[in-house]
């Protein structure tokens, strides 16, 4: 996959990827309305993969290329390079997988996936095209084009039936005032329609999540969630405010990470997920259909549990390869800069300044998360998002990572989830309790500065559980 930037360094660099733009190849066929995805959880070929759209694009197929353009920002796949085609299972993605690069590819619209899935095994070499289950009438997944992501207004509201979508939620939900529920995921050719209108509204942010020094807070307005008809997360409200380390703890199942998830729209990349509330950036609720999903990933940044370098790639290049898939364009000088720039905030430059152009792959496993980190700073988000980031590194890497956060949070906003304790007393500046308890949805138990919450909590349950009695 190839952005179209002949003038640096980038992944075309490797043998695999082809830059053929302005080529006089002849279209085969044209999906507009289409965007360029990556593997950003699980394995693809295993039904939950989390597949993220990058970038809004027309996908082009020709007899010798897939092509994907957006104005002058270009990626290309050239069929001869393919070694593998893997399709989402129910799911509108396709999985374009070249030597030494397995996470890219893209999404047609829906109503046109078994078309293009159909050309590309028509065109088929001597790769091997893959898909674990045929394409159905209940086809669930990425929202795309056809796709509708349906906002309801506060109730209780009253779903039509949807069993024939391959997804039926409740009869009812009991929606939290002033809120919307979003569900993810309803698949119909033309638009699902409610009698009652559809209600956005957009409030300003109060006092401490609004903007401190120049940086911006993040809150969460009375945030529900479900897979399926499972109610994982129960109203919750949280203010991360601005210029600050806010930690989320709490036992495995009690929905630190889908919360975490929810706060930069990963959460509608999973099949059957909904989701009731708001996440307020700059005082705009970022799944308002005015907000592009690219958007909202390019002001929060995530950075994942386990280290996700691209490993062909070098380190430079990984690092400026963010920049590529949101199509900012930098100079030269402006990118050696911020290479520069980013790896030293990472904490990672004196480590691989002089060895920049080696694979990204080849760096040890806190290097390698350093490096994530940096990559995910070369955007320069308002809100980064942290994962458990520390949580399969040795005591050394996560020292390192821990006096990264410290560093960064002059300069960016930072949510971590940790199961660490004294993590989460070393770092963060304020603490949020999750609890999910004999099968109840998770919800926040108490939540205040750090200090406070590990010294004198005001619940019994926090006590307990900062204190190692359970959990």
């Amino acid at each position: 996959m190839t952005p179209d930037d002949t003038t640096s360094p980038s992944i075309d660099s490797s043998p695999s990827c082809a830059n053929v733009n302005g080529s006089n190849d002849a279209d085969v066929a044209v999906f507009a309305e289409s965007s360029v995805v990556q593997l950003v959880g699980g394995d693809p070929q295993n039904v939950g993969a989390l597949v993220a759209p990058l970038h809004d694009a027309t996908v082009r197929v020709t007899a010798s290329k897939i092509e994907a353009v957006d104005g002058d920002f270009d990626w290309s796949w050239m069929l001869s390079d393919l070694t593998a085609v893997i399709h989402g299972a129910d799911e509108p993605w396709t999985i374009l997988v070249v030597p030494g690069i397995s996470d890219f590819g893209v999404s047609v619209p829906l109503g046109r996936v078994e078309e293009f899935r159909s050309l590309l095994a028509s065109l088929d070499g001597p790769r091997s095209v893959r898909q674990e289950r045929p394409v159905g009438d209940g086809m669930a997944g990425m929202p795309s084009a056809n796709g509708h992501s349906v906002l309801l207004p506060p109730s209780p509201v009253e779903f039509p039936a949807v069993d024939d979508l391959g997804w039926a939620p409740p009869a009812t939900l009991d929606v939290p005032p002033a809120s919307s529920v979003v569900v993810i995921n309803v698949i119909e050719p033309s638009p699902v329609v409610f009698d009652a209108p559809t209600t956005v509204v957009a409030t300003s942010l109060p006092g401490s999540a609004a903007t401190a020094n120049g940086l911006t807070g993040i809150e969460a307005r009375n945030i529900s969630a479900w897979f399926g008809n499972h109610n994982v997360l129960d109203r919750v409200s949280l203010d991360m405010p601005a210029g600050h380390v806010t930690s989320l703890i709490g036992p495995s199942g009690c929905g630190k990470s889908t919360f975490l998830r929810i706060l930069n729209r990963m959460h509608e990349m999973i099949p059957s997920a909904a989701l009731a509330g708001e996440v307020l950036l700059d005082g705009t609720d970022i799944y308002s259909p005015a907000r592009k999903l690219t958007d909202a990933r390019r002001e929060i940044g995530m950075v994942f549990q386990k280290p996700n370098p691209f490993p062909a790639m070098s380190i430079y290049d990984n690092v400026v390869a963010s920049l590529r898939l949101t199509g900012t364009k930098v100079s030269t000088a402006e990118r050696d800069a911020l290479v520069e720039s980013c790896l030293s905030k990472a904490g990672l430059w004196n480590e691989v300044k002089d060895r920049l152009r080696q694979p990204g792959g080849g760096l040890s496993g806190g290097q390698q998360q350093r490096l994530c980190i940096a990559r995910a700073l070369a955007i320069k988000p308002k809100v980064l998002l942290m994962d458990e980031p520390c949580s399969a590194l040795d005591p050394t890497s996560t020292r390192r990572i821990e006096q990264t956060i410290i560093e960064l949070v002059d300069e960016v906003t930072i949510v971590i989830v940790t199961h660490n304790m004294q993590q989460a007393a070393r770092v963060s500046d304020l603490c949020a309790f999750f609890l999910a308890e004999q099968g109840t949805p998770g919800y926040i138990v108490e939540h205040g500065p750090t200090e406070a919450m590990f010294g004198s909590p005001q619940d019994q349950r926090t006590e307990d559980y900062v204190n190692g009695r359970f959990g």
